[in-house]
């Protein structure tokens, strides 16, 4: 006997109809299948060949902070792979889940060089997740000349030992208004640090005074029409 069973274009639609999901599914799961042997497979740079600038605010894109470190990575650490900066929202005082990943990042070595709103640094400072800067300025390795410090100079006690030490563990970046231009970041108020734990502190160091300097710059017309308004007034 003969079973005739020809595959015909009604058939096809009908299978369609009914089993498209299945396609769907398949195609979902070899997507997401070779997303994830990508991500596992991909180059990533070295921590010795890279250096992570982590900065907190709603304003800076990732395309604005490329176009501003680029020209610094090849003045300060040609040698390194990466230059790569990261933005993260700032944190209101109710939001607990900011903070919880910020230290996250910080117990992870995630993020060479750290710029945050004063508040913000202060309590990780006092945690001791950032590097004392004290003497790199006094023999001139980063570049502070013109800018008030006092601010970030903080004590720190000991638990176990009951000592108490003072330190410079950032820089303050409210006179740095060249972030303004190149970073359309209203940096007033904020602080910038070097984590502990950045396992690079050679070109770590070197990128963080190119980026000080770079911030130095003439005050943007449009804060010093705010201030002679709130003169005027």
């Amino acid at each position: 006997m003969t079973v005739k069973n020809r595959l015909s274009m009604n058939k096809i639609r009908n299978h369609l109809t009914y089993d498209f999901w299945k396609y769907l599914l398949l195609a979902v799961g070899i997507w997401v299948g070779v997303d994830l042997l990508f991500t596992q497979t991909a180059y990533r740079s070295p921590q010795d060949k890279r250096v992570d600038v982590y900065v907190m605010s709603a304003t800076v894109t990732d395309d604005l902070m490329d176009s501003f470190f680029q020209p610094l990575k090849q003045q300060a650490v040609p040698d390194m792979e990466l230059v790569e900066g990261v933005t993260m929202l700032p944190a209101s005082d109710e939001d607990v889940y900011t903070g919880m990943v910020l230290m996250t990042r910080l117990a992870a070595a995630d993020g060479d060089i750290y710029l945050l709103p004063a508040k913000t640094f202060k309590s990780i400072a006092t945690q001791g997740w950032f590097m004392p800067l004290d003497e790199l300025v006094e023999n001139g390795t980063i570049n502070a000349d013109g800018l008030t410090l006092d601010s970030c100079r903080l004590t720190i006690v000991n638990e176990e030992t009951g000592t108490a030490e003072t330190h410079l563990y950032g820089i303050p970046t409210d006179d740095l208004y060249g972030f303004m231009d190149g970073l359309q970041f209203d940096n007033r108020g904020c602080v910038m640090a070097i984590t502990v734990n950045n396992g690079n502190d050679g070109p770590v160091i070197r990128f963080f005074d190119a980026l000080l300097q770079a911030g130095r710059g003439p005050k943007p017309e449009w804060l010093l029409n705010i201030e002679q308004e709130g003169a005027g007034n």
